[in-house]
């Protein structure tokens, strides 16, 4: 397994850090030549300054059994037809059986932005939301972990 993220709106990129390092996880973080980013431990993978360019780099090296961190669904039903789990930045396992809804709400507040209507953004990253989001990443890593120690 290796942890692909989808860098340039990701937040807890340090505490995501700790638990790849825990669980002696490979991690990817894909930025656009936009942002800068280094570190020591996980490889930042540079993608063009453009629209989706990130994205389908992500697509393109996604392996099944991956874990991706992403906000964006698009992405996520892309990946979840290669076999990649996916976890949304706010904690949300993403997966078949919650995809078509994740889809159609982004399809409807699409339509209603063009219409000129006034759509709420996402809910402010609380507390609450952050540990969620930590807690069940490191359920899909531990949970891995013991999967590839036991075969």
């Amino acid at each position: 397994m290796r942890l692909l993220i989808d860098g340039d709106a990701c937040p807890d990129k340090q505490a995501i850090k700790v638990l790849a390092v825990k669980y002696h996880v490979e991690m990817y973080v894909y930025i656009d030549y936009a942002h800068v980013l280094e570190d020591d431990y996980y490889q930042v993978i540079e993608c063009a300054v453009g629209h989706d360019s990130v994205d389908m780099a992500i697509v393109h090296e996604a392996k099944m059994e991956d874990l991706v961190i992403t906000q964006d669904y698009g992405l996520a039903s892309l990946l979840l037809g290669k076999g990649v789990k996916v976890l949304h930045v706010s904690g949300m396992i993403i997966d078949a059986d919650n995809i078509d809804l994740l889809l159609a709400s982004r399809y409807i507040s699409a339509k209603q932005r063009k219409a000129g209507q006034r759509v709420k953004g996402p809910m402010k990253r609380t507390d609450e939301i952050r540990n969620k989001f930590l807690n069940n990443l490191e359920y899909l890593l531990k949970s891995e972990t013991i999967h590839y120690r036991s075969e």
